[in-house]
């Protein structure tokens, strides 16, 4: 493994780095960003490693970074990443595109028995026997300038990577799963990076509870909720919490003062943007939203014992395999297949190669 490490802080040092990891077919990647106080993350940090160097890029600098984000999107670069969901949201947010071709170390992990959400440093003392320095997990990533040690730590991210997924590959080959990976990461890059406002609105705690009317007025206020907060850049529990935004949704306000008598409504809140508010909850009931929200709410529980029992077969199947049972199937998703509903997990890929003898005397299958 090399010992080159750079600080890349200016053009000429971006440049020749383009130029020596041009030819890389694979490359380590991490990202140190902060969004306590924005709707989206502030990059401050690009991490890459190869063979032969690791690399920390400064965001903050005055950098173009756009042939930066030429060389990473190019087609013949595959990125190595562990754990890259908040990684691949912060990069789509400054390229508007993703890699095309992922590799997740901590998905790979999974496959082979591993914890499904195995941090790195444990990860890489498992694998390696390499301990890295939990210290500097919680910085100040804006800050500059930047300590040595948090540099170091910043580096340490990347520095083991892909000699971690070596071991891994080697692994998986050997119990030819590589398709069950590639399979896995292929979802992962077709996950949205952005959470969309229906996938917000299905999360809110109380909403089937509440009639189809009121359903529709919340995913109306969550899709503004987002939109709102997108041009403040700011998070969205500061524009409205999610209890807030339930509390509307109910009470159907139809004018300012109905608005503004919605139990803890700020003031401010409903004189800057109330008239908005009401003209998205005028025009947000309607056949097709309903339907929308219906067919991606959480399905009704299913019939407890059976749920039990399908669940502990599914355990067992999991335990043959070597696997984490949540890796094969979440209890959640057997519980949509219960009522029903498939998650798209269950029903293709190897999942369901290894599901289907377990699935097959259930009526639920095939739908």
């Amino acid at each position: 493994m090399a010992d080159t490490n750079l600080y890349v802080d200016s053009d000429s040092k971006l440049t020749a780095l383009l130029a020596s990891i041009a030819t890389e077919p694979a490359l380590a990647l991490d990202t140190e960003f902060v969004r306590e106080k924005t709707y989206y993350p502030k990059l401050c940090l690009i991490q890459i490693a190869t063979p032969k160097l690791t690399a920390c890029i400064d965001c903050l600098a005055d950098i173009d970074l756009a042939p930066l984000f030429n060389r990473l999107f190019k087609a013949d670069c595959t990125w190595v990443l562990h754990s890259a969901r908040q990684d691949l949201e912060v990069m789509y947010q400054q390229g508007r595109q993703l890699p095309h071709e992922l590799i997740d170390t901590q998905i790979a992990a999974a496959l082979l028995g591993h914890t499904p959400q195995i941090g790195l440093q444990d990860l890489l003392s498992e694998e390696l026997g390499v301990d890295l320095d939990k210290g500097f997990a919680r910085s100040d990533w804006s800050r500059r300038p930047l300590p040595e040690a948090a540099v170091r730590y910043a580096l340490d991210d990347v520095r083991y990577l892909l000699p971690l997924w070596q071991i891994l590959a080697q692994k998986l080959n050997v119990l030819q799963r590589g398709d069950w990976l590639t399979s896995d990461c292929v979802a992962a890059l077709n996950t949205p990076p952005v959470t969309p406002p229906l996938t917000l609105c299905t999360r809110l705690r109380g909403l089937r509870s509440m009639d189809p009317q009121r359903q529709c007025a919340a995913l109306a206020l969550v899709t503004w909720r987002e939109r709102f907060a997108q041009s403040l850049d700011q998070p969205r529990r500061w524009i409205m919490s999610d209890e807030l935004l339930l509390r509307i949704a109910k009470s159907l306000p139809e004018n300012l003062e109905s608005l503004q008598a919605v139990d803890e409504m700020p003031r401010r809140l409903a004189n800057r943007s109330g008239h908005e508010l009401l003209a998205a909850l005028q025009d947000s009931d309607g056949a097709d939203q309903r339907m929308l929200i219906e067919t991606h709410l959480p399905p009704k529980r299913p019939e407890k014992r059976e749920l039990q029992a399908l669940h502990e077969r599914v355990r067992a199947r999991a335990g043959e395999l070597g696997l984490h049972n949540e890796v094969l199937a979440t209890r959640r998703e057997i519980g949509e297949f219960l009522v029903g509903r498939t998650s798209g997990r269950m029903d293709s890929g190897w999942r369901q190669a290894e599901l289907q003898c377990l699935l097959a005397d259930h009526p639920e299958n095939g739908q």
